[in-house]
């Protein structure tokens, strides 16, 4: 009886037979780490910038295809080798033994100094995880590749990894609109967007590495309408800081100056023929004889001054072609003449609460003189908190019904255009309007979206409504210290600390139709997601 017991209480108790997994993987991990760091059971070696390094067949072709083909394909005269010689610059030769020692470990260092040639070295190996983790870094630094000069050999690196077969100008001014960005596979895409739209909207903090465009490349930026700067003077600033640029390599190149002062002039011509003289102003016009760029191709400069000054000096438009219309196009200043900036802070808004601000800018597009300098008065209202709309009554002839109270959690911003009474129903406005919305990637606080629309007000509209032009969970989301609010999932937040407000800057230029391009729509385009 007591020997039946016993059996039944271990047939329902199981516990004892139960298997326990372990997981040992760590110690694992520690003897590959070892057999690579005392050089032992090598059967390969690599020689890189003169220096030999032990390594193991397997862990070369396990971590990389490149390595695989090399060792694995008997075609390859390298697969009978045991010591391979690799050819690498100087850079990458300097990360080399970090790169290798990563097969054999999984961990990895990466920062400013070395991003760049370990990407070249995961890249041009094929190691696919590495790739990953070194595009995921630059997406995560950005804003701090922009303030170290690194930023635009980060884009022209992408691009040269994903150029097609066929280039044209067309070509090289697609890269730096949004669609273009979508034909290039992943990582890469999410990196070349992010590069391209921080260039673009935050010029002025990318004045380090300017001066590294390639010419075509740079063309193409110059094409471009949504380019945020100061005014046009800042951007002739930069387009002649980088022809001194070139300029000095040249001399470092040719010890004969006379082919480099051809070169130089036709290069000035061909890039310079992209500033839009004609939005630079008269006042302003007499400050750019000073430059040295400016005196040494006197010629061409004072045609294109001489042009650009038939628009601030006859009445009636100067009627443009296809070829000149983008010259007579506005970039998104953010100097006063055009719009304003404001801050708010959200600690203190309610929800559903608006907050409102008033801009004034200028509502001609050519400062005349002989003309009445007008202005336009606008309303900007924020909905940062949502937006309810309480119970109503639909009232027909059928009877009535009971509408229920709706929520929408949006971030809007309305665009009023304020008239005088006496100005009601005869004056009309047709402009673009463009809200540039900043957050802040590792201190550094920049443009991330800029939302553009060309709308014409008059008396059947004068306001528009913009929605989800932000983030709402990254603006409204409770938190109940100063850690930041990251923007989806990224390492960006509209805020840098409870004390700092969210910033806007909204611009508004007029349109002339056949003057200025029209072909925005309603875009609303991020930097990093």
């Amino acid at each position: 009886m007591k020997r039946r017991r016993m059996s039944a209480e271990c047939e329902m108790d199981h516990s004892y037979a139960m298997p326990n997994v372990n997981d040992n993987s760590n110690a694992l991990l520690k003897k590959i780490k070892n057999v690579y760091a005392n050089k032992l059971l090598n059967d390969i070696t690599l020689v890189v910038g003169g220096i030999s390094y032990p390594a193991h067949r397997f862990m070369l072709c396990i971590s990389s295809d490149v390595f695989e083909t090399m060792l694995m394909n008997s075609t390859w005269s390298d697969s009978h080798q045991e010591v391979i010689e690799l050819q690498e610059v100087q850079q990458c030769i300097e990360v080399f033994p970090v790169f290798l020692q990563y097969f054999y470990t999984g961990v990895i260092t990466l920062e400013q100094s070395n991003i760049m040639p370990m990407l070249v070295l995961a890249d041009k190996y094929n190691v696919k995880d590495l790739t990953t983790l070194c595009v995921e870094y630059m997406c995560e630094h950005i804003a701090d590749a922009a303030d170290q000069g690194q930023l635009v050999t980060w884009f022209q690196y992408v691009l040269s990894l994903n150029q097609p077969t066929t280039i044209n100008a067309l070509y090289y001014c697609k890269i730096w609109q949004d669609t273009e960005c979508m034909e290039i596979k992943p990582p890469w895409n999410r990196l070349l967007k992010a590069c391209r739209n921080y260039i673009k909207w935050n010029l002025d903090s990318c004045t380090k590495c300017f001066n590294t465009f390639q010419c075509d490349i740079l063309v193409g930026l110059l094409k471009q309408s949504d380019l945020v700067v100061h005014d046009e003077m800042q951007l002739f600033g930069c387009v002649a800081s980088w022809l001194n640029y070139q300029s000095a390599e040249k001399l470092l190149e040719c010890n004969d100056s006379d082919p480099i002062e051809d070169y130089m002039s036709s290069l000035t011509e061909h890039v310079m023929s992209y500033i839009r003289y004609p939005m630079i102003l008269p006042r302003q016009m007499a400050q750019l004889l000073m430059v040295p760029v400016v005196k040494q191709n006197k010629d061409f400069f004072v045609d294109k001054m001489a042009a650009a000054m038939e628009y601030n000096l006859i009445k009636m438009e100067k009627r443009s072609d296809t070829e000149h219309i983008l010259e007579c196009t506005p970039r998104l200043y953010t100097c006063e003449r055009w719009g304003n900036s404001f801050r708010v802070r959200t600690k203190y808004i309610q929800n559903y609460q608006s907050i409102k601000r008033e801009i004034v800018t200028c509502s001609n597009l050519f400062d005349r003189e002989r003309e009445l300098n007008e202005e336009s008065n606008w309303e900007i209202e924020m909905f940062l908190k949502g937006m309810c709309f309480g119970k109503g009554m639909l009232v027909s002839w059928r009877g009535s019904i009971e509408l229920p109270e709706v929520i929408i959690k949006t971030v809007r911003a309305t665009i009023k255009m304020k008239l005088r009474p006496e100005d009601i129903g005869k004056v009309a406005r047709h402009v673009r309007v463009a809200i540039l919305i900043y957050a802040v990637q590792n201190k550094i606080v920049h443009v991330v979206t800029v939302v553009q629309k060309v709308v014409l007000f008059d008396t059947n509209q004068n306001m528009i409504n913009i929605d989800d032009l932000m983030v709402y969970d990254a603006v409204n989301q409770p938190t109940t210290n100063e850690d930041l609010i990251h923007i989806l999932d990224t390492n960006v937040s509209y805020f840098m600390s409870d004390r700092i407000p969210l910033k806007f800057h909204v611009i508004i230029t007029p349109i002339i139709p056949g003057l200025t391009d029209t072909h925005v729509g309603t875009r609303i385009q991020h930097v990093h997601f």
